[in-house]
């Protein structure tokens, strides 16, 4: 049987992830994928150019300054950890996505032919997309599937074939309600889940 002390070296850091966004939920991610010991990914690089702005509360209260930029906070906050590149993702630069996971976090606007890109992108070169299926809701269960199946704001990215994991509430802007943090928090928590699945399926 072996001994603790080499089973813990076992247990290391392995992979890379990169998260798209980090807004109120791509914060939420990085930071808990920061926090995951014994295991987790070696390397998160951060993709947005959006600065903090007065009402990131979440930013502002883990450390962040109004103006600067929200992926450079992070990095700051665990450089050994932690890239960040202050560019959002386009069609022009999707070159730059790297890693075994990618987590996409974008919100605003018609973000759906941008993610439809990533998905295919990431597709093609065997890296597993993880996002989202709807942030808002009171009080909502978090439920997790499969983009290709799902009845909730995912479905508009007409994906034909399985692989992109999805995790949300299910419900869209139209209906109404708020996002809180509440919701975030559990969202975030479900997509480093299935992030650090996927990472110990490569890596074990």
């Amino acid at each position: 049987m072996e001994d603790v002390e080499n089973l813990e070296k076992k247990l290391r850091p392995r992979g890379e992830v990169s998260i798209i966004g980090c807004g109120r939920l791509g914060v939420r991610v990085a930071m808990d994928l920061m926090e995951v010991h014994r295991g987790g990914p070696e390397k998160i690089y951060l993709f947005d150019g959006a600065k903090i702005e007065r009402d990131d509360i979440i930013h502002r209260r883990l450390g962040g300054k109004v103006g600067e930029y929200k992926v450079k906070f992070l990095e700051r906050f665990y450089s050994e950890k932690v890239v960040g590149i202050p560019e959002y993702i386009t069609m022009d630069n999707l070159h730059l996505i790297r890693g075994d996971v990618v987590i996409i976090c974008i919100a605003g606007g018609d973000t759906l032919p941008i993610r439809c890109k990533i998905i295919e992108y990431c597709k093609e070169r065997g890296i597993k997309t993880i996002g989202t299926d709807g942030v808002f809701g009171i009080d909502e269960k978090i439920k997790v599937s499969d983009a290709k199946y799902t009845r909730g704001p995912a479905r508009y990215l007409n994906l034909k074939e399985e692989g992109h994991t999805v995790v949300g509430t299910g419900k869209y802007i139209k209906d109404g309600e708020p996002i809180t943090p509440y919701t975030l928090d559990e969202i975030g928590r479900k997509m480093v889940i299935e992030c650090l699945k996927v990472l110990n399926s490569i890596y074990r």
